[in-house]
């Protein structure tokens, strides 16, 4: 796994734009800290920083081959499958690296290559030959790959924090995308929440030629081959579960060792089960623990743990621990957040490098390809009011929605949550009916935008952002599916796999690997019955009927709880704020930035003036959360670091000119 850098403009200057790819360079160390290289030419320059996983001692970069450099982030499972394909083609290979095998598949077949990796990946392919840059994202977006436009270049980064380095260039953000992702926990299309800043979409690529952008396509799209396919539940079963042992199979390829999170639930422990088959080395686990047993799994980690006897490792999590370390997580997400979770991940990728391990696996994508989300509860629920309206299963169907929230099973509650519920009917058949509840709740924060933003909740204007970027057949698929391709392109790519995947682990250069993820096991689970995943409200019934005697009873069936952590109470003691919450909720430094209002942020604190209480609803923890978090990212934006890149650890250096 990697950092990666590209600069692309045609230039006499040299010396200079050489000295800028180095700082922009420099500032991802963190994803790739074992080496470092750098390819420098007249048209294009490339950086990239490497953490060396497949082919330690060789497989170095960019790398190039006859007219081809390729700068690439990322692991290529099915490297050693498609290398046999090439030698059987007569093509014969100077290292054993993916990186290797990667771009000699590109040579060999040209955009077609994409469709035939297996992997996650972001990369720059230069062809000398024909002046033309190729850049290309893996299906669901499991690693980044970020550009912009910029004095007559095009810049091209792993992460925003490398144009920070450009001279006279400043992130600021777009309210308008920001309130978006505020509402959607991602950004449509290719926008991101900074002006000018764009992501290349997961499952596309793009072409530059004359210095400019000719063409961007997808060369994949979830469901795009999806037929009704009428097969046993037996049948569904096996293939399931032959094509996830698989995937992990495939994820166990590595030249360095590896280890798991295990977080007590059923994904990250059917995983390691799995793993537990198919390795006979010494194995490493990792946890989160909370010291606020409302957020603590760990009983169910401790089962685990003794029915695999793996050499496990926790980090206990506390208020104080969250609020030292979320300043630094958000200089790696780089965007406002909506919860504190991606904090004790990033100490977990912390304690997981401090003991030597590189690569993880873990259950990342479970609950989108296996519907076990809430929201397919609740979109299963409209479709069950809407259909018998008068049905007296209604208080029975709210009670199972939310297991993990007392006050559902409170019968004085139910008038108020029906009527909440019933408010979304009219809306059953819009492409975002299952972000509606979402959306509701998160449109409260237009208010804290600054008044100059004219910010306002417009849902016709969301629909159709988001309607720009959908498949052509999606009016054919179940509600259930449409909910599963809108959680994989909001909540998944801009959220899951980004702000608590990659730049968790990342930050620390621990690389993740997700085998739910894997394009085959999505595929097949997208077509299968729809009630072979949820059945009734039993979520992810296949993953826990197939996997029942490889698991604790008490892991298999407990209740579907959500991974969090604490949030406001993790800025405030005794109705103030910390001091590094204080610092970035200060009213000059929010009157300096111009994204919120200081007297609805004033206003929004002054109730928690005699203490927190016991039980904080959904809105409050969001609001503080995504305000403070808004703050953090510019003040990062504003106060760029800056860094050295070792001489020592450079391998490549390619002087094109």
């Amino acid at each position: 796994m990697c950092g990666i850098v590209g600069i692309y403009a045609k230039t006499s200057d040299i010396r200079n734009l050489k000295n800028l790819l180095l700082n922009m360079t420099s500032s991802l160390q963190h994803r790739g800290p074992d080496n470092w290289g750098y390819y420098a030419s007249p048209e294009i320059m490339l950086g990239q920083t490497r953490l060396s996983i497949v082919d330690v001692s060789s497989g170095h970069q960019p790398m190039q081959i006859g007219d081809y450099i390729i700068n690439y982030n990322g692991e290529i499972f099915n490297y050693i499958e498609l290398r046999k394909e090439l030698e059987a083609l007569g093509i014969r290979f100077n290292t054993t690296s993916d990186t290797e095998v990667l771009l000699r598949t590109y040579i060999q077949y040209g955009v077609d290559a994409f469709e035939k990796l297996n992997g996650q990946f972001a990369m720059l392919i230069w062809n000398r030959k024909e002046k033309e840059l190729i850049i290309a994202r893996d299906r669901f977006g499991i690693r980044p790959l970020y550009y912009t436009e910029f004095d007559g270049r095009f810049y091209f980064g792993s992460e925003m924090k490398v144009f920070d380095q450009i001279p006279g260039f400043q992130r600021n953000y777009n309210p308008k995308q920001l309130f978006n992702h505020a509402l959607l926990w991602n950004t449509c299309g290719t926008n991101t929440v900074y002006d000018g800043i764009n992501s290349l979409p997961g499952g596309s690529f793009s072409i530059f030629r004359n210095g400019s952008l000719v063409k961007t396509k997808r060369y994949y799209e979830l469901g795009t081959t999806y037929k009704e396919e009428s097969r046993s539940y037996a049948e569904t079963e096996e293939e399931f579960k032959t094509l996830l042992d698989d995937a992990v199979q495939l994820r166990l390829r590595s030249d360095v060792p590896v280890g798991a999170y295990l977080s007590g639930g059923i994904d990250s422990s059917v995983i390691l089960s799995l793993i537990s088959k198919h390795t006979k080395k010494a194995y490493k686990t990792f946890s989160i623990a909370f010291e606020d047993k409302e957020y603590d799994e760990s009983a169910y980690q401790r089962e685990m743990v003794k029915r695999i006897n793996t050499e496990h490792h926790t980090v206990e999590i506390t208020y104080d621990k969250v609020d030292q370390a979320f300043p630094e997580a958000i200089y790696h997400t780089e965007r406002p957040v909506f919860r504190t979770a991606p904090t004790p991940l990033f100490l977990l990728s912390e304690l997981v490098r401090k003991n030597d391990i590189k690569v993880v696996r873990t259950g990342e994508g479970a609950d989108e390809v296996l519907w076990g989300y809430d929201s397919f509860k609740e979109v299963r629920l409209l479709e069950f009011w809407n259909k018998f309206p008068e049905s007296k299963l209604r208080p029975l169907l709210i009670k199972k929605l939310y297991p993990h929230l007392n006050h559902y099973s409170d019968e004085q509650q139910f008038g108020l949550m029906k009527m909440f519920y019933e408010g979304f009917l009219d809306e059953i058949n819009n492409e975002l009916v299952s972000g509606n509840i979402r959306t509701h709740n998160n449109k409260i924060l237009k208010n804290y935008f600054d008044k100059s933003h004219n910010i306002e909740f417009d849902k016709l204007e969301l629909l159709a952002e988001y309607n720009q970027d959908k498949p052509g057949n999606f009016n054919k698929w179940s509600s259930l599916q449409k909910n599963q391709h809108l959680e994989m392109r909001t909540l998944l790519a801009g959220y899951l796999l980004s702000s608590q995947g990659d730049r968790m682990s990342l930050a620390h250069g621990v690389e993740g690997r997700y085998p739910f993820l894997d394009h085959r096991v999505v595929d097949m689970l997208f077509k299968i019955n729809d009630d072979f995943k949820l059945r009734g409200l039993n979520q992810k019934y296949l993953l826990k009927k197939g996997f029942a005697n490889d698991l604790p009873e008490s892991i298999i069936n407990r209740p579907k709880r959500p991974y969090m952590s604490p949030d406001l109470k993790s800025f405030m003691r005794n109705g103030k704020l910390t001091e590094n919450a204080a610092f970035f909720l200060d009213d000059k430094l929010i009157k300096d930035y111009q994204i919120f209002n200081p007297k609805w942020v004033d206003r929004f604190l002054a109730k928690f003036e005699n203490g927190t209480p016991e039980n904080i609803g959904y809105r409050d923890n969001m609001i503080i959360t995504f305000i403070l978090s808004a703050q953090i990212a510019m003040y990062w934006a504003k106060n760029p670091r800056k860094f050295h890149l070792p001489e020592k650890l450079l391998t490549v250096a390619i002087n094109d000119y």
